[in-house]
C-alpha cells in the first residue's frame, strides 16, 4: 500500500510539473513576463520579464500571495483577488487588469492566468502572464476624454442649431403675418415648411446620436406629418405615407427631404379643386443599393404641356442633380399626377 501511494503521488507531482512547465512556455512565447503560485504551499516564483513589466529588482519579487496582493493598488486589490478566487473555483481563465504600484510608479498591469489541477481535480498551481499596458490604458484614457469634449461641443451645437432654426422660422412667421399680399404671405410660409423640414433633420441626427446616418422611414413621416397638420387640418385632403425602413447618408437626406417638402405643398396647392377630396400618397422604397421616393396624387393632374417652372419646380430639379436621381413623371387629366425619384444610396458609416 505505501508503495502504491509513493506511486500516485510522483504520478500527480510529474503531471502538475508537465502541465506547468507546458503552460509556461506557451506565456513565455508571447513575451510577457509570467509567474507560478504553488497554491498549496502558497509559494509565489516570478521569472526576470516579468520583474522587468512590474520594475523590480529579482530579489524583491514577491513570494508569497500576500506579497503580490501588496503590489496591487488598494483600489484594485478586491477586483484581483476576485477574479483570482473565481479561477480557482470554476476552472475559467482569469481575464482582468489591475494597477501595480512599485517605487512610487503606477502601472498599468494585464493578467491572464490559468489554472493547473492535480489528477484527482484538486487546484495545483495557477500560471498567469503579465504585461504592461500603461502606455495603451493612457491612449484609450485620452481617446475617451477626447470623445467626452466632442460629444459635449456637438450638444452644444445641436442646442444652437435648434434654437436658430426656431428663431429664423419665428421671424418668417413674424414676417409673413405683416404681408398683405396674399402671394408674399404663401412665399413665407413655404419658406417656413423648408426650415421646418431641416429643422426634422436636425432633430433624427440628434435622437440618433449620429452625424451621418438618418432614419429615412422616421424623417420623412415627420415631415408628412409636420405638412398634414400645417397645411390640411381643415381639409379633406389626407397624406397617406408609405415609407419602408432604410438609413441613409445625411447628404441625400437634406435634399430628398426638401423635395418631399416641395412636392406634397405643390399637390396641396395646385393638384385639388376647392373643398374637393384627396389622397397624396408619399413612397420610399428601397431595392438593394437603390432608393426610390414617389410623389402621388389623385387630383386634377399637371398639364405636361406647360412650360411654366416656379420657384418650387426649379428648386426640385436642383435637388433632385445634386443626388443624381432620375426623375419620371407621369400625369393624366382627371387621374393625378406621380412624380418619382430614384438614387443610389450612399455608404453610411456605424
Amino acid at each position: 500500500m505505501e508503495l502504491a501511494s509513493r506511486h500516485v503521488s510522483q504520478e500527480a507531482f510529474d503531471f502538475a510539473h508537465s502541465e506547468r512547465e507546458r503552460l509556461i512556455a506557451a506565456l513565455k512565447a508571447s513575451r510577457a513576463g509570467t509567474w507560478s503560485w504553488n497554491i498549496a504551499d502558497d509559494v509565489v516564483e516570478w521569472d526576470d520579464a516579468l520583474c522587468d513589466v512590474y520594475g523590480l529588482a529579482r530579489e524583491k519579487a514577491p513570494r508569497t500571495s500576500e506579497d503580490f496582493i501588496a503590489l496591487i493598488h488598494p483600489d484594485d486589490r478586491e477586483t484581483a483577488w476576485r477574479a483570482v478566487s473565481t479561477c480557482i473555483e470554476t476552472g475559467q481563465d482569469a481575464d482582468y487588469q489591475f494597477r501595480a504600484v512599485v517605487g512610487g510608479t503606477v502601472r498599468w498591469i494585464y493578467d491572464r492566468s490559468a489554472l493547473v489541477r492535480n489528477p484527482d481535480g484538486s487546484a495545483a498551481y495557477m500560471l498567469g502572464a503579465c504585461m504592461d499596458v500603461t502606455e495603451q490604458r493612457r491612449a484609450q484614457e485620452e481617446r475617451d476624454e477626447a470623445l467626452r469634449r466632442q460629444t459635449l461641443l456637438l450638444n452644444e451645437l445641436s442646442h444652437r442649431v435648434k434654437n436658430h432654426l426656431a428663431m429664423i422660422m419665428g421671424l418668417l412667421r413674424l414676417k409673413g403675418a405683416r404681408q398683405s399680399d396674399p402671394q408674399a404671405k404663401e412665399d413665407f410660409a413655404r419658406a417656413i415648411d423648408r426650415v421646418a423640414t431641416l429643422a426634422h433633420l436636425h432633430q433624427q441626427l440628434y435622437r440618433a446620436n449620429d452625424l451621418t446616418a438618418v432614419d429615412a422611414q422616421a424623417y420623412l413621416g415627420e415631415i408628412c406629418e409636420q405638412l398634414q397638420q400645417s397645411m390640411l387640418i381643415e381639409t379633406k385632403i389626407v397624406i397617406d405615407s408609405q415609407l419602408e425602413p432604410a438609413v441613409i447618408h445625411v447628404d441625400q437626406a437634406v435634399p430628398v427631404g426638401l423635395i418631399v417638402n416641395e412636392l406634397i405643398t405643390n399637390a396641396i396647392k395646385y393638384a385639388f379643386e376647392a373643398n374637393a377630396v384627396g389622397r397624396i400618397v408619399v413612397r420610399f422604397s428601397v431595392s438593394g443599393q437603390s432608393a426610390t421616393v414617389t410623389i402621388s396624387d389623385n387630383g386634377r393632374g399637371l398639364d405636361l404641356s406647360s412650360t411654366r417652372q416656379g420657384v418650387g419646380t426649379r428648386l426640385v430639379r436642383d435637388l433632385a442633380k445634386q443626388i443624381g436621381a432620375t426623375c419620371e413623371l407621369t400625369a393624366h387629366p382627371g387621374q393625378g399626377t406621380s412624380y418619382a425619384f430614384s438614387f443610389a444610396l450612399g455608404d453610411v458609416e456605424g
